[in-house]
């Protein structure tokens, strides 16, 4: 019996072009992996939890060979763009009639980018050209394999690809060593992901302590003259960072906020503004991934 294993992980890099690497778009959905034996599968994500249940949609995964274990990422496609918040709907269902409307609704396709078991045998050690290779000659011999799907790369030219690929609405791509092996639980340098991250200038209207100051911040923007909460920000804080700012704000305490905002925090006077780096704008308008990086000084 094969066991779940823990996914190979990446560190963040910047654009960069690579005859030794593999670029591919950096899909936004939910990491999963597979393993098949004799007929029945299994699926987990990052942290060994089953997702089996909740895909039955994925039920083509039987008809792999036995022995397969296979690395891809749960998505949810809308007008050619993953949707992230579509996938994050599907996975927190855990009712089965929910969950079997669901498949029907909005099903996930499986895009599959890694072979860690070949008939039984582990390829982790192979170089990663030759398990997608292999790979890919499954997923030909299945004929229909909806809603599985091989997630194809290109070599060499990976700031084109990084380019297209955010121009297309993708949140950026994945660059990956031919020859690197698969490390399950590891961040490898080998792997590197590559993001778009965008930077705006935000006004902090309330924060969150902690006991080495604070643990996040509350940050507002004006949009179209309009000062608007967009997100909190609990990331990128050095532990200086922290205590400084917990005294600069507590200095700057008032009773209610100067904006609507979710939840409870302790509120202050509209007059410390930050960089914030975030990923992307939800549909909602609040930000993605925000990370801080820095007060903004004589901004008052």
């Amino acid at each position: 019996m094969i066991n779940p294993m823990l996914p190979m992980l990446a560190t963040s890099a910047e654009p960069f072009d690579s005859f030794n690497c593999v670029f591919e778009i950096k899909w936004d959905g939910v990491r999963a992996l597979a393993a098949v034996e004799d007929g029945q599968w299994r699926l987990w994500g990052r942290d060994l939890a089953d997702y089996t249940p909740r895909y039955p949609e994925l039920d083509v995964l039987r008809r792999l060979p036995s022995g397969t274990v296979v690395d891809g990422e749960l998505v949810v496609f809308r007008d050619g763009h993953c949707d992230l918040n579509a996938i994050l709907g599907r996975h927190q269902l855990v009712d089965p009639m929910r969950i079997r409307f669901a498949s029907r609704q909005t099903p996930v396709r499986y895009v599959l980018f890694d072979l860690l078991y070949h008939q039984g045998r582990p390829v982790l050690h192979e170089p990663f050209y030759r398990r997608r290779r292999l790979l890919v000659d499954l997923l030909i011999e299945l004929e229909d394999s909806a809603p599985l799907m091989f997630s194809e790369a290109i070599a060499g030219l990976g700031e084109e690809f990084f380019e297209r690929a955010v121009a297309l609405g993708h949140e950026g791509i994945m660059a990956k060593l031919e020859t690197s092996r698969y490390v399950p639980g590891q961040r490898s340098r080998a792997w590197k992901k590559i993001k778009a991250d965008q930077m705006l200038v935000g006004l902090i209207v309330g924060y969150i302590p902690s006991r080495s100051g604070i643990h996040s911040v509350l940050v507002a923007t004006c949009q179209h003259g309009v000062l608007r909460y967009v997100g909190q920000v609990s990331s990128g804080f050095t532990d200086q960072a922290k205590a400084e700012l917990a005294e600069r704000l507590a200095r700057l305490r008032r009773p209610q906020p100067v904006v609507a905002c979710p939840g409870r925090a302790l509120w202050v006077e509209p007059e410390v503004f930050c960089r914030v780096r975030f990923l992307q704008w939800t549909p909602n308008g609040f930000l993605r991934s925000p990370s801080f990086k820095g007060l903004i000084e004589n901004s008052a």
